[in-house]
């Protein structure tokens, strides 16, 4: 049997209230929902927690979902994973306290590099967390589930041209909203390192994260 038959039976099953057909849904797809939560948590233990929430929100919502295909299907668990995400940053700045003088240093990076890298992986996720609910989702569409615009459009039911003005609004965003972030560092953050040798220089994460994030000719 294809794939896509294969699915559209399990979905119609789960939409019937067919645990077994649950439980199907979720020893596909979590795998895959826990690697794009931990990419954007980098915390083993919570994005196993909200990989949990997502398949509950999916019990909840599945009788709602019109299967069309399985990329659809891949797309729609994309867009929970993502509120699912938005939901536990607006938790986290409503339980946060300004004051954390009392936190135990033992845990911060050991080294300058080490720094650098966990200082553009929060830079980066500070700048999505800035970015529109329409431009988070397209991100997430786009870069995670692998999508095309065409394919964008069919499943938030808009213009592909609309789909595109949102994908490059987030991406100028990201890229001003790093850039300016970097230039407001101290100045003596900002003062050039010693040159170490080619072979050991790795290009910064937010370099790397923005370069992947350029639009695909074609699209």
């Amino acid at each position: 049997m294809l794939v896509h038959d294969d699915l559209t039976e399990i979905v119609l099953r789960a939409q019937a209230g067919e645990s077994a057909a649950l439980s199907e849904i979720y020893r596909r797809y979590s795998g895959m929902m826990l690697r794009y939560l931990y990419a954007r948590v980098a915390e083993n233990e919570l994005a196993q927690d909200l990989t949990q929430e997502v398949f509950i929100r999916v019990m909840k919502w599945i009788d709602r979902f019109e299967y069309r295909d399985e990329k659809a299907f891949r797309a729609w668990l994309y867009t929970i994973a993502t509120n699912v995400l938005n939901s536990h940053h607006r938790r986290r700045q409503l339980l946060s306290t300004p004051l954390d003088s009392d936190n135990d240093d033992s845990s911060l990076p050991s080294s300058p590099d080490s720094a650098r890298l966990v200082c553009d992986r929060v830079a980066i996720e500070q700048a999505m967390q800035q970015l529109t609910s329409d431009q988070q989702q397209v991100m997430a569409l786009r870069y995670f589930a692998d999508l095309s615009n065409s394919e964008i459009a069919g499943v938030l039911r808009r213009s592909e041209g609309a789909v595109k003005a949102i994908q490059h609004r987030a991406l100028q965003s990201l890229h001003r909203l790093l850039s300016h972030e970097a230039e407001e560092a101290p100045r003596g953050e900002r003062a050039t390192p010693p040159r170490e040798p080619a072979a050991s220089r790795s290009t910064p994460l937010r370099s790397v994260a923005l370069g992947h994030l350029e639009p695909h000719s074609g699209d």
